[in-house]
């Protein structure tokens, strides 16, 4: 067809025809131009097709040219529901990882319930702290040695002072804190108010139980008096012996616990304006001793630890700054940072008038499924220097340092000679229950321990066991008594522990909730955080293989579109191709 037409063309002769101008034979360069006008014209139609309109396409948006870069196109609702879908497994797989890698290598979870624990001012912890309900009492076991066969021995008639272990004497121990002041520096200040009620239910002996006691009055104003002027110490060592106090007493369980009326507490000199003495009395009511301690803002890891007693710094009773240290944490409550590692914590005791460390033994369970953490104190806190060096500031303020099991804590009492100890001596030199019938030393009643819950750091169980001592100084005020007693022997007086009350089912159910359901909670969020993740990277990547499909669909089906097209345009560049062929034949 194309090559008669053209045959037709080249049998007219140029130039003019008709009085017209006859055209001349297409070019080389104008048969290309005409291809690549149709080639062109071809692609706009497609464009046309992709867009819905012909004519100048719109500006397009964000969106389609990040479809058209994906080779997305023609989306159907079923495509755009699979993008969307994409887009939120995308997000919801970034909010996961970042979920798993909180919950399973950072401690943010603890921290912020730890938050919860600071003794923040009009915090409900601190409320509860300061004036707890009754159920969370404490119990105070009071245990008095009765010297059964003293004046026996004191004649000769026996070879030992026995010595009877009388009680408990159980006492429930409601703790309040008074004159309270929260501070600057995170730091609150207060003193403790204490009040005790009998239970006898819980006592092995009523209070009014007879026991037979050294003269504690006596045995302190030996020891004051012989510091005193030559004139003043013979006046004062008259008007004692005078009141003819036997130095071992017969009193009350009560009496002798919680106070009675004593003439040589009564003497100004001697009392400073006191007229009652009790082992205890000082612990019923306000505290004398002030605290300060961390409320744990600014640090948690500082919570409960205690900045100053009686309004310094640092104790004086000691020599060197290491034991007249005070940085021990208040008995009620740990730091939960502390507990992590397992490593040793300390808590300050006011009855003993310094820090005491704890010292982790094992992990166990109590009440049904509550785990705690079990600190007990070391063997050698009381021992001698030359089995514990770390001991030797704490003898440095004496004659002579003792015999591993005791502490000299004189300064402690107000110049009194006051040496605690273990119960029963234990862990003590046998040095000093020699003498004595009845003292039987024995870890499992005996040893000071703690069960601390390891989240909150509050001890769930345990027992702080103390005993108080006096010692006899055989001066000049008792020269006509206790001649059989060796000088400077130490006479053991009580030993007390303070355990936890027992709980309730109310208690025990709070306790259950707080463990568990927390823990729950922290698990649930640690693998619900890593299924998620799971699942919305199976999603995402089922979604981009989808996606992945449909554009390689689109593809093929573009190809098969435009190759009936692009064949016509291959035939016409062929025609156009032979047809200069034969020009050019013809030409030459």
């Amino acid at each position: 067809m194309y090559l008669n037409s053209y045959t037709s063309i080249m049998s007219q002769p140029y130039g003019l025809c008709n009085g017209m101008m006859q055209p001349s034979a297409p070019t080389l360069e104008d048969l290309a131009v005409e291809s690549k006008s149709k080639s062109n014209t071809l692609s706009s139609q497609r464009n046309g097709a992709y867009s819905g309109y012909s004519g100048s396409p719109e500006k397009q948006t964000v969106f389609d040219m990040t479809l058209k870069s994906l080779g997305l196109t023609n989306l159907t609702s079923k495509d755009m529901r699979t993008l969307i879908m994409l887009g939120f497994m995308f997000l919801l797989f970034v909010i996961s990882v970042t979920g798993f890698f909180v919950m399973w290598f950072t401690e943010y979870y603890n921290n912020t319930m730890l938050e919860n624990i600071v003794l923040a001012k009009n915090s409900e912890t601190a409320k509860s702290w300061l004036n707890p309900d009754s159920k969370y009492d404490t119990q105070l076991k009071a245990h008095i040695f009765n010297y059964t066969n003293i004046y026996d021995y004191l004649e000769g008639r026996a070879e030992k002072i026995h010595v009877e272990d009388l009680g408990p004497f159980t006492y429930q121990e409601h703790t309040i804190k008074d004159q309270v002041s929260f501070n600057d520096n995170h730091t609150v200040t207060f003193r403790d108010r204490k009040s005790y009620k009998f239970l006898p239910e819980k006592s092995t002996q009523p209070e009014l139980a007879n026991v037979l006691v050294p003269n504690v009055p006596l045995l302190s104003a030996a020891v004051h008096v012989n510091r005193m002027p030559a004139f003043k110490r013979l006046a004062v060592n008259g008007v004692i012996r005078l009141f003819d106090e036997p130095l071992f007493k017969p009193l009350t369980a009560k009496k002798f616990l919680w106070g009675y009326r004593d003439k040589i507490i009564s003497l100004d000199s001697l009392g400073g304006g006191k007229t009652h003495f009790g082992l205890l009395k000082n612990r019923n009511g306000t505290s004398v001793d002030s605290v300060q301690l961390n409320t744990g803002e600014d640090d948690i890891s500082k919570l409960s630890i205690i900045t100053q007693f009686n309004g310094k710094p640092q104790l004086d009773f000691w020599e060197g700054d290491e034991c007249n240290r005070i940085d021990g944490s208040e008995p009620s409550m740990f730091s939960p940072n502390l507990l992590q590692n397992r490593s040793s914590v300390y808590v300050f005791l006011q009855v003993l008038c310094r820090k005491v460390p704890l010292y982790f033994e094992r992990e166990e369970t109590i009440y049904n499924d509550i785990d705690v953490l079990r600190y007990i104190t070391p063997l050698d806190v009381f021992a001698n220097p030359a089995e514990n060096p770390d001991n030797a500031c704490y003898c440095r303020n004496t004659d002579t340092c003792l015999p591993s099991g005791v502490i000299n804590a004189t300064r402690c009492y107000d110049d009194a000679p006051i040496f605690p100890s273990f119960p029963h001596f234990y862990t003590g030199d046998p040095v000093l229950y020699a003498d004595f019938e009845g003292i039987r030393p024995d870890a499992d009643i005996h040893q000071t321990y703690a069960e601390i819950h390891p989240r909150f750091g509050f001890p769930v169980g345990g027992a702080s066991r103390v005993q108080i001592n006096i010692m006899l100084h055989k001066t000049p005020l008792l020269r006509n008594q206790g001649h059989r007693l060796k000088d400077r022997i130490i006479l053991p007086l009580i030993w007390i522990e303070i355990t936890n009350g027992d709980f309730n089912d109310d208690v025990l159910h709070t306790l259950y909730v707080s463990t568990f359901g927390l823990d729950a909670i922290q698990l649930a969020l640690k693998y619900g955080t890593l299924l998620v993740s799971v699942i919305s990277f199976s999603l995402i990547v089922a979604s981009v293989y989808y996606l992945n499909n449909r554009r390689e669909e689109q593809q093929q089906m573009e190809h098969k579109k435009s190759s009936p097209e692009l064949e016509v345009l291959n035939g016409t560049a062929q025609a156009n191709g032979a047809s200069i062929t034969v020009q050019m034949q013809m030409a030459a």
